[in-house]
């Protein structure tokens, strides 16, 4: 049995970048970009209008005023899309639609409530300054800037951008693939019938909504038995990422353990010294990991929580992908005494410029409301001392599963 630290760097040693692969861009949010971000093109690509109004030569209402205004003659109408009508008569105005393209005798446009115009004429009762309500090419984005260097995540508000500049795709580094598996004779997939002595199946759902940010294809598989064929086929899987739910602690249809190594896994460790999950078992086979997570529910969310996610996160191409621990101050009624280090969902707040935190008051490895309404994971030194010898940090849960 290893420590906490042990393992995560055993994971972490033991996982790396995937390749990279070419990405719509609406489906690339969560990604990260395997080289720069280069605009090919002016935005906005041409000087176009900023409102709905006229195009004028902003020197013919040098001066115009309320008690002398300019009357203009209306050439025509441009609306977005349409090409500019630079053979216009120099005496006479356009009305242009916002984003219509200015054409380039005119030097500045003249909202229409800042006007009183018929159909053929319009009167201007104000001077007007060059370049007024007027976006010229490149005012957003010139042509070759750099607006993301590699390594950057992309996000919800980066995909806008991306289209902004014609890009249909993006390279990125590539999102591991993960089958999930609840192992089990007495599991059933929830909706179905309990029958004698079934539990309804809550860990790889729990699984595949925690990691499924992180991933590309995930399948799950709810119910397979504790049969040695069964647990063969689905560990000889050539996904990227295997996660296993049960089987790996001591019991005599604990298969998970025996049969990966039979398949070629070679075992990095078996067994940490914290609680929940001690069982939790790591593997490799080439450039594959295989993660065998304790059965009781909590167990299977805190150590999806703290070994697989981060796991995930590196081989995805995040930089951020450690977990980041703050010291923190336990509530003394809190204190749980143990002879592993202790990683339990709790309540953190901020108190007086300090971390104040306190555990879910559910005590059961079994208890997957231990978790509800929890603000993150509790991480206590192993001890059976008393206030001012306990070690405690926080993880809130929007680090942890943080994109």
């Amino acid at each position: 049995m290893i420590e906490f630290d042990e393992a995560c760097e055993l994971i972490f040693e033991n996982t790396s970048r995937l390749g990279t692969e070419e990405r719509l861009i609406e489906s690339a949010i969560g990604c990260v970009l395997a080289q720069d971000v280069v605009s090919p093109i002016d935005v906005a690509p041409f000087r176009n209008s900023a409102m709905d109004g006229f195009a004028i030569k902003s020197q013919w209402l040098r001066e115009c005023s309320t008690d002398s205004p300019r009357e203009v003659p209306i050439s025509s109408t441009l609306f977005a899309g349409d090409s500019a009508a630079n053979h216009v008569d120099d005496r006479h105005t356009v009305k242009v639609m916002t984003g219509t393209r200015v054409p380039d005798r005119f030097d500045a446009v003249v909202p229409f409530e800042e006007t009183d115009y018929a159909d053929d004429e319009v009167r201007f009762f104000n001077p007007a300054v060059p370049g007024q309500h007027i976006r010229e090419a490149g005012e957003d984005i010139a042509c070759g800037q750099k607006l993301y260097t590699k390594e950057t995540k992309l996000g919800q508000l980066d995909i806008g951008v991306l289209a902004a500049i014609g890009l249909r795709s993006v390279m990125t580094y590539r999102k591991p693939s993960i089958m999930i598996i609840g192992t089990g004779d007495e599991l059933t997939d929830p909706g179905d019938k309990l029958t004698g002595n079934g539990i309804y199946d809550s860990n790889t759902y729990t699984i595949l909504s925690l990691v499924a940010p992180y991933c590309d294809r995930a399948e799950r598989i709810s119910r397979l038995p504790d049969r040695e064929k069964e647990l063969r086929h689905v560990l000889l899987s050539s996904h990227d990422v295997i996660v296993t739910s049960g089987g790996v602690s001591a019991g005599e249809r604990d298969l998970v353990v025996d049969i990966a190594e039979s398949c070629g896994w070679q075992r990095v460790f078996h067994k940490v010294r914290i609680k929940p999950g001690k069982p939790v078992y790591f593997a490799v086979r080439e450039k594959q990991v295989l993660f065998g997570l304790p059965g009781n529910p909590l167990s299977a969310a805190v150590t999806c929580s703290v070994f697989l996610i981060p796991a995930l996160k590196k081989m995805a191409g995040l930089a951020d992908y450690r977990l980041c621990p703050k010291p923190a101050q336990l509530v003394p009624e809190a204190i749980r005494k143990s002879g592993r280090k202790l990683i339990w969902p709790g309540f953190i707040r901020e108190e007086a410029g300090r971390t104040v935190v306190r555990f879910s008051p559910k005590k059961s490895s079994a208890a997957l409301t231990a978790l509800l309404g929890t603000d993150g994971l509790i991480i206590q030194d192993a001890t059976d001392g008393g206030p001012g010898e306990v070690i405690v940090k926080a993880i809130p849960w929007s680090h942890i599963l943080k994109l």
